[in-house]
């Protein structure tokens, strides 16, 4: 059976534990509902940023699956009028507003972390875009959104590249390749695309892919002119800059037209991964890593109710300074930079409570040392969300084994560079063999669903079960498991 819609969001949020322990961040959810209900639309993109292990992915996903809503102006009054300082009656709220109080918002997340063993990298100007395609697509299925010039475009750099019709196939959305099927048809005529693309060029003196790409053109309902501009362009130095520009029209026109949502939610996660570890921010290269990105951002039509919201781990101000970009640069007023960091011990004293660990002394000396600075006053004590989570993992795996630990296991306090390794090494010397082999196959995943943890299984010689499966999506070392691969 599939799952869609207001169900699938139940389901998944039923099925994560990490989105039903999400704790505090209050102040990003009432930011974050203010760009969803606010009229006009603000014009300006959501970064956040901080230390890795701060929690943003997982932000991203609560703000998908808990705060796409856009409530009636009614509502919505009376919730902007609630004071800043009392953020968090804001976003119980919204978290909390019961189905049909509220229109859902179509949220899209585009993770440039991803690792594909394929060519199409979610980092790569070309296959990147073309993933966050084929991702609105999907979730835009009801307003049936086209991209008309970007598809055509798309279709005429991959035919000069001499990609086969199955790649064509596999890289766009079913709707389009229902929709072109017959001119693409004419294709499989040529051992190789390229040769088509030579016809195309001057030798098709029966006129058949020059009608099959005219049957394109008018199926996708381009314009002469557009087409004729697109064909132009070089592929190489001037198309595939262009792509960008291209998306971002369509997009502005979908979200003009009648049958559109109030607001469409975009997502991007891990930004820092466009560019390598040896990254250079004074190299020749360095501006070039993000730049189809930044062309996307500043073509889009904020005012038509698109909401972006970036996560990174720098500031796009002080350390990226998108605004001193020589290309394509976003000033600061656009950039709406917040950054996530670490817990309060009350915060994380209610994650602990979440998780069922309400002794006392044993989550005051959880809380210390997690703290990336535990020498402090308890009052001025910065919880580290990873290493709060990865203790709760530790206490709560050797519960299983029937054993309480106390306050005092925690007593001595590594230095902050060796406490994952340490706590990592606690919480897999108290779980058996084939969890402790699942954790190793799946750390090295950005994203994994069970299909893929039984096929590491299998490959990899360990028991694969769904017990020990939901074991593993608990643990905090796996912070970036998604099941919807």
């Amino acid at each position: 059976m599939s799952i869609d819609g207001e169900d699938f969001e139940s389901e998944y949020i039923a099925g994560d534990r990490k989105l039903q322990l999400f704790t505090d961040r209050h102040e990003f959810t009432r930011r974050f509902a203010f760009y969803l209900n606010e009229d006009p639309p603000r014009e300006q993109i959501l970064y956040f940023y901080g230390d890795g292990g701060n929690g943003k992915s997982l932000l991203l996903k609560h703000l998908q699956f808990n705060c796409c809503k856009r409530f009636p102006p009614e509502v919505w009054q009376r919730l902007r009028q609630i004071p800043e300082a009392r953020a968090a009656e804001v976003a119980e709220f919204v978290r909390n507003a019961a189905p049909k109080t509220y229109a859902p918002i179509p949220a899209v997340t585009h993770d440039f972390g991803l690792i594909s063993i394929k060519e199409d990298k979610p980092q790569d100007r070309f296959y990147g875009l073309l993933m966050l395609r084929r991702n609105i697509a999907a979730e835009t299925k009801k307003y049936k959104f086209k991209f008309p010039n970007y598809d055509f475009a798309c279709f005429w750099y991959l035919l000069n590249k001499g990609e086969s019709n199955a790649t064509l196939e596999q890289l766009f959305p079913d709707d389009v390749m229902e929709l072109l099927t017959p001119a693409v048809e004419t294709f499989a005529q040529f051992p190789v695309v390229a040769q088509a693309v030579a016809v195309l060029k001057g030798i098709d003196k029966l006129g058949g892919i020059k009608r099959a790409m005219k049957l394109i053109q008018n199926r996708l309902g381009v314009s002469d002119e557009k087409a004729d501009e697109i064909r132009r362009k070089d592929i190489d130095t001037e198309l595939i800059d262009c792509l960008p520009k291209l998306f971002a029209g369509d997009l502005n026109a979908a979200m003009s037209g009648k049958n559109k949502p109030d607001r469409l939610v975009m997502l991007f996660d891990t930004h820092e991964k466009m560019w390598d570890s040896k990254r250079d921010s004074q190299g020749i290269t360095f501006w070039y890593q993000d730049e189809w990105f930044r062309r996307l951002l500043r073509a889009l039509d904020y005012k038509l109710g698109i909401v972006v919201a970036v996560a990174g781990r720098d500031c796009p101000v002080t350390k990226l300074q998108w605004q001193n970009a020589p290309r394509f640069p976003i000033p600061e007023q656009y950039i709406d930079k917040q950054l996530v960091w670490h817990l309060s011990p009350d915060d994380a004293r209610d994650y602990l409570h979440k998780v069922e660990i309400d002794k006392a002394d044993l989550a005051d000396a959880v809380i210390r040392y997690a703290s990336v600075n535990p020498d402090e006053s308890w009052d001025n004590l910065q919880v580290h969300p990873f290493y709060l989570g990865l203790c709760a993992d530790v206490v709560l795996a050797e519960r299983r084994r029937g054993i309480e630990l106390l306050s005092s296991d925690f007593a001595r306090i590594p230095k902050l560079e060796n406490k994952t390794a340490e706590l990592t090494d606690r919480l897999l010397s108290y779980v058996d063999r084939e969890v402790r082999s699942g954790v190793h196959s799946l750390s090295a995943c950005r994203a994994f669903d069970e299909d893929l943890y039984v096929k590491l299984g299998a490959g990899c010689h360990f028991q694969a079960s769904s017990a020990n499966f939901e074991i593993l999506t608990s643990f905090s070392l796996l912070l970036r498991c998604d099941r919807s691969l």
